[in-house]
């Protein structure tokens, strides 16, 4: 219930439908214990003569139906305004955990919990979970409560006696059951909801790369597994269920006992002349709604675990604190935007990944990057590359040392405004829903011209590709770009990162799982991209990095060598080695 609580505290927006709700609410459950003493007073109507009888029938079908038109309109009020607290609620949340996802840095996400499928999930079920719960079920809550309070007063006030020995023989087991329920109910919530998070990343996993499974033919073997995950979720649910229905079981027959309870001992006070059949059957009547709304209230456990595990989802988001998080305080760079190139400075970088801290990936690396440089980062496959490149990124920051930037280190600069001077191309480009156009001009802040997109498309080579196209720059590039080649993606990434104007460009493997051809046309985009700013790039195939000002060579997350290409030939280190074995230089014996 805190959580509870907490969630709605911060509904400040739709306080009038809250309080409309509650006003509600709270007549709905005092109109029980009304209810008690309309029934107490026709059961003593039968005793009346016929003639008598009547009247007072007549008298008390025109009070309950009183008491139902009140009803109809209370539960109208609760079901409207619950209604918007209940869409602002959901609203609320499922933009609050995607913004709050979006903050986290790329630990976060390294975290096999936080597979993509089950973030997908999260934000899917969460705050419909919420929705459910402070709907109309919170109000039919408040309701049991105001009617279990106000019909336990009755029954003590009109007769304390029989009152006293129902309601402390009842309640008190329905409230235990209940609260052995939630407890149970919660625990096996989050179980299953981490079970299920595991079979949605498998199954989202799955799907995003059909094309995988269908060419291995796994389908088969995919199903097999999820179902495997699937079974394992409803066999411990069946376990942990006959212990929840249990109490449930317990919580919903005590009332019962109740009123066995209550005929027992109120018979004998009614045939002492103790009672009148008045207050014995208003005292009843009372508890007995009292305990069934008692057993009610519990009945809303699931929709209660459910929204509790939401809540403690989102605090649990606020209270993680970013390695690397926005920080608007922080400045940019000090050049205006896109004008020179920029000086980096890396200083005995140590770094480990935190889901394997113990495991250095980068050590003592030291590389000094003057302005318009290209440098080149080459090794075996593992040895770092493209982790410094992550580094410059500022995905994420260094366990040791510092990368400087114009003299600032990075951690000095606000993240959002320092990326906005850098641009990334990767080995596999992402391409979104949308045009041509629109995936071109993606990221940029102010209105992009059509000026702008034909100069960023003729640099990365693209243009005669466009247009030939159907319709040009309007051309739809389907579901991650799918309906481009490998090469025509790439080029329209090298674009989307030359529109940027950026003062620094990082380029990882970008041309690495190209054909031949491709390649030769992404790499003449490339060296065009080049000019006037600097440069890093990781590169597999080393024809690509001959001209390098810089070439560094990795191995085990260290520095093994650096120099110019005919610098390292005539070192016959690592790198000759490299070459060799590509057959790169035609000079060198074989």
């Amino acid at each position: 219930m805190k959580c509870t609580f907490l969630v709605l505290k911060e509904q400040g927006e739709v306080w009038k439908s809250l309080l409309v709700c509650s006003v509600a609410s709270l007549i709905g459950g005092a109109t029980f214990p009304a209810q008690a003493v309309l029934f107490s007073r026709v059961v003593e109507a039968f005793q009346l003569p016929p003639a008598r009888a009547v009247d007072r029938g007549d008298f008390f079908s025109l009070m309950f139906f009183i008491v139902a038109i009140g009803n109809l309109a209370v539960y109208c009020a609760v079901g409207w305004s619950s209604n918007i607290v209940a869409q602002h609620v959901a609203r609320k949340f499922r933009r609050e955990i995607f913004d709050l996802l979006l903050k986290q840095d790329m630990a976060f996400f390294d975290d096999q919990n936080n597979a993509s499928g089950a973030l997908a999930s999260n934000i899917s079920a969460y705050p419909d979970n919420l929705r459910e719960l402070m709907g109309f079920n919170l109000s039919l809550i408040l309701v049991n409560i105001v009617n279990v309070g106000a019909s336990s007063i009755l029954a003590i006030a009109v007769g304390w006696k029989l009152g006293l020995v129902i309601v402390f023989g009842a309640l008190p087991f329905i409230i235990f059951a209940g609260y052995l329920r939630i407890r149970l109910e919660f625990k096996l919530e989050e179980l299953t909801g981490k079970r299920f998070a595991s079979s949605t990343a498998l199954a989202s996993e799955a799907v995003s790369a059909i094309r995988t499974v269908s060419s291995l033919a796994l389908e088969r073997h995919i199903l097999a597994t999820y179902e495997n995950r699937l079974r394992g979720v409803a066999r411990d649910g069946i376990k942990a269920l006959f212990w929840t229905m249990f109490w449930y079981g317990l919580s919903q027959s005590v009332s019962f006992l109740a009123m066995a309870l209550g005929f027992w001992y109120g018979g004998r006070l009614v045939s002492t002349g103790e009672y009148t059949t008045r207050q014995f059957f208003t005292v009843f009547i009372g508890v007995i709604f009292s305990g069934e709304a008692a057993a009610a209230f519990f009945s809303y456990t699931t929709s209660m675990t459910k929204a509790a595990t939401a809540a403690n989802y989102v605090f649990w988001l606020r209270r993680l604190k970013p390695a690397v998080q926005e920080d608007p305080t922080k400045p940019p760079f000090d050049n205006e935007k896109g004008q020179g190139s920029v000086h980096m400075e890396i200083q005995d970088v140590v770094f480990a990944y935190e889901s394997r801290p113990h495991a250095k990936v980068l050590q003592g690396i030291n590389i000094d990057v003057r302005p318009g440089q290209f440098i080149a980062l080459v090794g075996a496959s593992g040895c770092g590359k493209s982790t410094m490149i992550q580094l410059l990124e500022r995905f994420y920051n260094p366990v040791k040392g510092q990368i400087q930037c114009d003299g600032r280190s990075l951690v000095d600069l606000c993240p959002r405004k320092y990326r906005c001077d850098v641009s990334l191309v990767q080995q596999e480009p992402v391409l979104y829903q949308g045009s041509v156009r629109d995936n071109i001009a993606m990221g940029i802040e102010t209105e992009v011209t059509d000026a702008q997109i034909e100069a960023a498309a003729k640099q990365s080579n693209i243009s005669d590709f466009v247009a030939s196209l159907p319709d040009g720059f309007a051309t739809m590039c389907g579901n991650r770009g799918t309906q481009l080649s490998g090469g025509q993606r790439q080029r329209i990434a090298i674009a989307r990162a030359l529109i940027r104007e950026p003062r620094l460009l990082l380029l990882d493997e970008a041309t690495s799982a190209l054909d031949t051809e491709s390649e030769r046309v992404v790499q003449a985009a490339l060296e065009e991209a080049q000019s006037g700013r600097t440069t890093i790039a990781v590169a597999h195939r080393l024809s690509t990095i001959k001209d390098a000002d810089l070439i560094v060579v990795f191995a085990r997350g260290k520095i093994a060598e650096s120099g110019t290409h005919q610098e390292l030939l005539a070192r016959k280190g690592v790198y000759y080695e490299m070459c060799l074995g590509q057959s790169l230089d035609r000079a060198i014996p074989g």
